[in-house]
């Protein structure tokens, strides 16, 4: 499983058509955007206001997904590694520290200037951030999905929101879990194994490591507050 099964410099329109509906669910679900999703989710479930839940979402696109974004086609680019999957587990090492970073100076601006009313937030992103050093430790001994971790991570927190009745729309933030853990789980994970990127440990793995770390993690920040 250490090799793509279609060469990255295709084009995104030559890699769906070869891939099928597997590429382009894989590439629609790339963990880079799963942060910002999650937080705008979740700033919109607990009425947050729409000013500050789009501060806090667009600071959240930067330091989670633009930067670490920039920096893989950079890392493309000059040959580091040859494809946006990351098949090869060592490749992954230098993304994980870079995307660490830049999430940390994303949390502190958040925390500093946008200042959200609400403590779930700080947790949530302590919990994103969390979940990235904890990959990164992994990544130096064993590779797992991290495509299927953050499906995981979402539906768990979707759930935990539900289930301590912070939502404002319950109804809407059990769909939103269930979505994700039954549905949108099952269907990465097929994905990402029929494009040959990870085995089913590795898929498996990452899923379970997801949902357990993120129950643990967001239990212990939303009590430092």
């Amino acid at each position: 499983m250490e090799q793509s099964s279609v060469d990255s410099t295709l084009n995104i329109f030559d890699r769906f058509a070869e891939e099928g509906s597997a590429r382009l669910i894989s590439d629609l679900g790339n963990p880079l955007f799963m942060p910002p999703a999650i937080l705008l989710g979740s700033c919109l479930l607990i009425n947050i206001s729409l000013l500050n839940s789009l501060l806090i979402t667009g600071t959240a696109v930067i330091g989670f997904s633009l930067l670490p974004f920039l920096l893989t086609l950079y890392l493309f680019r000059k040959g580091y590694i040859h494809s946006l999957d990351l098949p090869i587990r060592k490749t992954r090492s230098v993304l994980y520290a870079f995307s660490i970073l830049s999430s940390i100076i994303a949390y502190l601006i958040i925390w500093q200037l946008i200042q959200p009313n609400h403590n779930l937030i700080p947790a949530i992103i302590l919990t994103l951030i969390a979940n990235l050093a904890i990959a990164f430790l992994l990544n130096l001994r064993w590779k797992v999905s991290v495509h299927s971790a953050s499906v995981a991570v979402a539906g768990t927190i979707y759930s935990l929101i539900y289930l301590w009745g912070m939502s404002s729309l319950p109804y809407v933030t059990l769909i939103l879990s269930l979505l994700h853990l039954l549905l949108l789980l099952p269907v990465m994970m097929w994905a990402r194994y029929k494009l040959s990127v990870h085995s089913l440990t590795e898929l498996f793995s990452g899923a379970i490591a997801g949902i357990l770390l993120t129950i643990i993690e967001l239990i212990i920040f939303t009590n430092l507050w």
